[in-house]
């Protein structure tokens, strides 16, 4: 009953989607994300389950990888249409997530940004331009990054960051990192059972 019911509300968040889908999917097909952004900026403050479920069914239809599990909750944005989630990613309220891929099983608390890399943007000699320069930022299976994080280097399978944290260099696998810049804290504790 409980996967029906569900069934029927993800059907009913992507009929509601419709629209924000195909402007993202003009942007996208015209070699601009601006259209498919102004979408997922519209849709991020859709309230309540249903606007979970609505963001769920616009970033199913639009990234290249997405599952029907995925959870965004209210005022948080993924902000380039060739970032890839997997299943049981849980990404909090307010966050802003770059190009990434995001492996299985990610918890990712409030308010954190995932940078395109650590430098998304460089200035030309007259200071009046800039060219964009993104990378990819991996956070991988079963990582878990704490509240109000800013993150802009590959996170490792089952790492932690702490609450707070900038990562500007890559997190080994099971590695505790904290701080501004994230170090690690030392041997990580068996109670991670992920």
């Amino acid at each position: 009953m409980k996967t029906a019911l569900r069934t029927v509300l993800n059907g009913i968040g992507l009929v509601i989607a419709i629209p924000f889908i195909i402007w993202g999917k003009l942007g996208v097909l015209f070699g601009s994300e601006r259209l498919y952004v102004e979408s997922a900026y519209a849709l991020s403050i859709a309230p309540g389950y249903m606007g979970a479920v609505i963001r769920r069914a616009f970033y199913w239809a639009l990234l290249p990888e997405s599952p029907w599990d995925l959870g965004v909750e209210f005022g948080s944005v993924i902000t380039h249409a060739d970032a890839r989630m997997s299943k049981n990613v849980y990404i909090g309220s307010y966050c802003l997530i770059g190009r990434c891929r995001i492996g299985s099983g990610v918890l990712i608390a409030s308010r954190v940004s995932v940078l395109s890399g650590r430098r998304q943007h460089r200035l030309h000699d007259e200071g009046a331009s800039y060219e964009e320069r993104f990378q990819e930022i991996t956070i991988d299976q079963g990582a878990w990054i704490g509240e109000g994080s800013v993150v802009m280097a590959n996170v490792g399978k089952g790492a932690i960051v702490g609450a707070g944290s900038v990562v500007v260099k890559p997190v080994p696998d099971g590695a505790t990192v904290a701080g501004n810049p994230a170090k690690p804290l030392g041997e990580q504790s068996q109670i991670n059972t992920r």
